[in-house]
């Protein structure tokens, strides 16, 4: 196990109607998931995968630093400011929701003996896939633990929910800014 943050995006409100041709729903998900991993890579994070219009970012995996949940943070902010920023001047914005959770995954690479990818899995991922689910469009929700390591954050708390996988409701708050 690792100590490390796991998060994803995913757009809200969008479909892919608003492009005239499959190219173009290719050309503008490509741009879109250009600019996120950039943003992503610019905080050392690792992009776990793509799955159709959702990102799997990682920090802490396969190396785990001291900062990967301030580094997580800041880069979950630094990406809804560029989306916010690509947005302006489309016809048809694209909003992203984030979903963060901090805590022990497995990592490794996993799969068959013809494909392989290194990915992580665990309760962690799990909860940061539900707290993306649960994201408002242009809102990052993180969980307590991620909270309690980020020490000056600006934070509301959001009401409880219940979320597959979990026998317990979920306390998650709204990450607004970092100290």
């Amino acid at each position: 196990f690792k100590q490390k943050t796991a998060y994803e995006i995913s757009t809200r409100d969008w479909s892919s109607d608003v492009c005239s041709s499959d190219l173009d729903v290719v050309q503008l998900l490509n741009a879109h998931m250009t600019l996120l991993t950039e943003v992503a890579y610019a905080h050392a994070g690792t992009v776990d995968k793509f799955v159709g219009d959702l990102i799997m970012v990682t920090f802490g995996a396969p190396k785990t630093g001291s900062d990967d949940a301030q580094r997580m943070a800041r880069c979950a902010l630094a990406m809804i400011a560029a989306r916010t920023k690509a947005n302006e001047g489309m016809a048809v914005p694209i909003r992203i929701g984030i979903g963060c959770a901090y805590g022990p995954v497995t990592a490794g690479c996993m799969g068959s003996t013809k494909r392989m990818d290194y990915t992580v899995l665990g309760e962690r991922v799990n909860l940061a896939s539900r707290l993306c689910g649960k994201a408002p469009p242009m809102k990052i929700y993180i969980d307590e633990t991620l909270r309690s390591a980020l020490p000056g954050a600006v934070c509301a708390p959001i009401p409880p929910f219940e979320a597959k996988g979990f026998s317990q409701a979920i306390h998650a708050y709204e990450l607004q800014s970092l100290g």
